[in-house]
């Protein structure tokens, strides 16, 4: 509940009856912001809880429990074409009658919908966490105690808000029976020989988060030469030519994944696995949601706010320490720190965490590049 003072009256704020949260982005922000969803559930059980989100990530929250309804915006690349379904979005949030807005996202774009809702109480971060002016429309701002937080830690301060709490990190993502058999199958067909099952995601959507791809190969041959591995290598749409690209260049054969028609698949196909490497991308945030160990190689971006926070996980990190540069993402240097990481040491990596159980921690790179060997 949520106090405010008149003089000589205590009233209490009622709990409120139809809540949106605002996340529209990329894959693995939405995921990020699951804990916070379970919390919001916990906290008001008899609520309506909706989610506004962009179509690339809606899929994840698909047959959600915990919410009610998906309020979709699909963009289409053509500068009037969005703009006019922007306000026709903003006018379907307006019709949902909400008393509580929640925006994750702190862009123009999220507090203008936040406005557009009319609810009473729109709760949001306040800059410098919130960016281009979107805080001017929220009705309270929630600041951060570090600008180093992790995204979930960010998400589950500003629930706090409105009085819902977290204590763990599990979450749901429901994967259909059908999904689950197509997958299954796949595997059932491809591995037969009880070696521990390795998603390697190469793959990225910007240069910066980029792993070469010739590390990727050489990783790939060494879980293969090790013989208590299976490396497939996964990925996305329009992303196969980077898969095919990397078991080209490798000595040994990894398999490649097949094509995942949902988010659904991918993410059933990444539960399956017992182990998933990559950098910092939806599908390194997808597999630890799922509860797949996680071993991450960052470069570019900051661990600190961008590694998942459950449990196993290992981060490799080849920037800087405590760099200013890496506040924000830095074009220039990811790419070089990236290469920080030999292959070496993200087998090194992966093999104590599946055989020795290790905790999450973030580890300095162990060998320069191109010291290792298959």
């Amino acid at each position: 509940m949520y106090p405010y003072i008149k003089p000589g009256i205590v009233f209490m704020e009622p709990s409120p009856q139809r809540v949106l949260i605002i996340r529209l982005g990329a894959i693995g922000d939405v995921i990020r912001v699951l804990p916070a969803l379970h919390a919001l559930r916990e906290r008001y059980p008899s609520a309506r809880i909706d989610w506004a989100v962009e179509a690339r990530s809606a899929e994840v929250l698909q047959d959600h429990p915990a919410l009610n309804g998906l309020l979709v915006f699909q963009r289409t690349g053509r500068f009037f074409e969005n703009l006019r379904g922007f306000l026709a979005f903003a006018r379907r949030i307006r019709q949902g009658g909400y008393d509580l807005v929640l925006d994750f996202h702190g862009i123009l774009k999220s507090g203008l919908l936040a406005a557009a809702s009319g609810a009473r109480r729109r709760v949001g971060f306040a800059r410098p966490r919130a960016q281009e002016g979107s805080w001017l429309f929220l009705t309270e701002r929630v600041r951060l105690p570090s600008s180093r937080l992790n995204r979930i830690e960010e998400n589950l301060e500003l629930i706090r808000a409105v009085d819902a709490r977290r204590g763990v990190l599990d979450v749901i993502i429901s994967v259909s029976p059908d999904i689950q058999m197509e997958v299954e199958a796949w595997f059932e067909e491809k591995f037969d020989s009880g070696k521990l099952l390795v998603a390697v995601h190469a793959p990225v959507d910007r240069p910066e988060k980029q792993w070469p791809l010739e590390y990727y190969a050489e990783l790939c041959d060494l879980l293969l030469s090790d013989g208590r591995f299976e490396p497939f290598l996964t990925w996305g749409p329009g992303q196969r030519e980077v898969a095919e690209e990397v078991a080209a260049r490798c000595r040994r054969s990894p398999v490649i994944a097949p094509e995942t028609p949902t988010l659904k698949h991918l993410a059933w196909l990444l539960c399956r696995a017992d182990l998933f490497i990559g950098g910092d991308t939806g599908p390194m945030h997808l597999a630890s949601a799922m509860g797949t160990p996680v071993v991450a190689v960052f470069g570019g971006t900051d661990p600190a706010k961008h590694h998942p926070l459950r449990e196993p996980c290992v981060v490799l990190d080849g920037g800087p320490a405590d760099d200013p540069r890496r506040k924000n993402v830095d074009r220039r240097n990811g790419p070089g720190w990236m290469r920080q990481v030999s292959p070496r040491s993200v087998y090194e990596a992966a093999v104590r965490l599946v055989t020795s159980g290790e905790r999450s921690s973030v580890e300095e790179p162990q060998a320069k590049p191109g010291s290792a060997k298959a």
